[in-house]
């Protein structure tokens, strides 16, 4: 089965999350897309969010370790890896994308009011009652992370 590389990013702002309707899966997604050539994850990930919303974002970074010296750089970890199977559609067959997941909040928030029609900040309460309209996935990520204290302890890490 044929594998893609993409990055997805769930950016928060006052405990909520920055979603939209995707068009091809009619599901509520945040950002994200397939990497470029040459490009890392992170930076698939920040031109995405920027072609997509408008929005600079910052990491919410969990790294150990950080690396720079001349033959080698540490790159923003994802927060977590997924990878997802891809039904079958009219234009491409099944296949799989390994998704670099970040978490991300909002860089300058005077550019909140770009941000496209289409997107919405919601709250845990408003995303749990979209349960039927997010993938599985989506949903299970969003639940774990935007209970109480667990994004203020992510926004630390900053």
């Amino acid at each position: 089965m044929q594998r893609q590389f993409t990055s997805t990013v769930y950016i928060f702002h006052n405990d909520r999350v920055l979603l939209h309707r995707h068009p091809k899966h009619n599901k509520w997604l945040p950002p994200g897309g397939h990497l470029e050539l040459n490009e890392t994850p992170p930076e698939a990930a920040r031109r995405e969010v920027k072609e997509e919303t408008g929005l600079d974002i910052h990491f919410i970074e969990q790294e150990n370790l950080k690396i720079e010296a001349y033959n080698g750089f540490s790159i923003e970890r994802p927060f977590f890896c997924l990878v997802e199977h891809i039904p079958e559609s009219k234009k491409e067959a099944a296949h799989q994308h390994i998704d670099s997941i970040y978490l991300a909040t909002v860089a300058d928030v005077e550019q909140l009011g770009q941000i496209p029609s289409e997107f919405q900040w919601l709250t845990l309460t408003e995303v749990i009652k979209l349960e039927e309209e997010l993938f599985p996935d989506c949903m299970k990520l969003l639940t774990m992370v935007m209970e109480e204290g667990y994004l203020e302890n992510l926004y630390q890490r900053r």
